[in-house]
């Protein structure tokens, strides 16, 4: 059943198509029939809730749970899945995978480390309408846009210096790798430094999907002048996340059409790419 993952524009683009109760008609029918299976995340309530105008706000989040979307897990927990599916490779389990797209309540149960359960099964709009009565609570983003925009620039100085070695690259990889491994395995078994340290004598980044696609990414970046603002960071942030667990991004981001054929080199890039003309004509 093919995915299709709309960024943020794509979706408010929909939204606004869809106040016409003739496309709407033909949108509904389209999600019932499962011609259409959306894909959203947890940034998508994020950046619905980056406003002072909640009504717009709550319109925004209950259009998105009337698309009865799957959600993307966030782009930690999908690289901790794809390095643990890395790992049981190595380790000769066969285990079912893990899905990367879920449900709403699995992600944001994730999002805060705990076990899916009904707490955390509730509206869209109740999430967005917090942030947004609370807003300290998304500081700890801010930080992360910081800490991610400071790194590429020393990235970028050290390319441009020639002191990124292969060495340093490998040691830094290793080191996210490493920090991204279970301490046991699916069933419960724990996992020992003696194995942890065999599987990383051989691990390498282009194995895992998402850390494949963010490593090229990365690269094609540091190369680039120019800064990392909230929303070119939000953008990476999806890119990362979807482009190996879903079938179609919906975008007309230039930041989308300059990195797909860059991720694309990986062999992991399963999404292809449509414009948002294009995937309103459908309808």
């Amino acid at each position: 059943m093919a995915s299709t993952f709309l960024d943020q524009n794509a979706l408010i683009a929909l939204g606004r198509k869809a106040r016409q109760p003739e496309f709407r008609k033909k949108l509904d029918y389209a999600l019932d029939s499962k011609t259409l299976n959306v894909v959203t995340s947890s940034w998508h309530l994020i950046e619905t809730a980056n406003t002072t105008d909640l009504i717009k706000a709550l319109e925004l989040a209950d259009f998105i749970d009337s698309l009865k979307p799957s959600w993307l897990l966030e782009r930690r927990d999908v690289q901790m899945l794809d390095t643990e599916e890395d790992l049981l490779r190595y380790l000769k389990l066969e285990v079912p995978v893990r899905p990367r797209v879920t449900t709403r309540s699995a992600v944001f149960a994730a999002l805060n480390r705990q076990t899916d359960s009904a707490k955390f099964d509730i509206p869209s709009r109740d999430f967005v309408r917090q942030w947004i009565e609370h807003p300290e609570q998304l500081k700890v983003l801010d930080k992360v846009y910081a800490n991610s925009a400071v790194v590429l620039a020393r990235l970028r100085k050290l390319k441009k210096e020639g002191k990124l070695t292969e060495e340093i690259r490998h040691r830094v990889d290793l080191l996210l790798i490493r920090g991204l491994l279970p301490k046991a395995t699916p069933a419960g078994l724990t996992i020992g430094h003696e194995t942890t340290m065999g599987y990383l004598q051989q691990a390498r980044v282009e194995n895992i999907p998402s850390l494949a696609i963010e490593s090229a990414i990365s690269e094609h970046e540091w190369a680039c002048s120019g800064g990392e603002d909230r929303n070119t960071l939000i953008d990476k942030f999806h890119l990362i996340s979807a482009m190996c667990h879903v079938d179609e991004i919906v975008s007309d981001d230039a930041l989308f059409r300059r990195l797909h054929p860059v991720a694309q080199k990986t062999g992991h890039v399963k999404a292809s790419l449509s414009s948002n003309a294009k995937f309103l004509s459908r309808f």
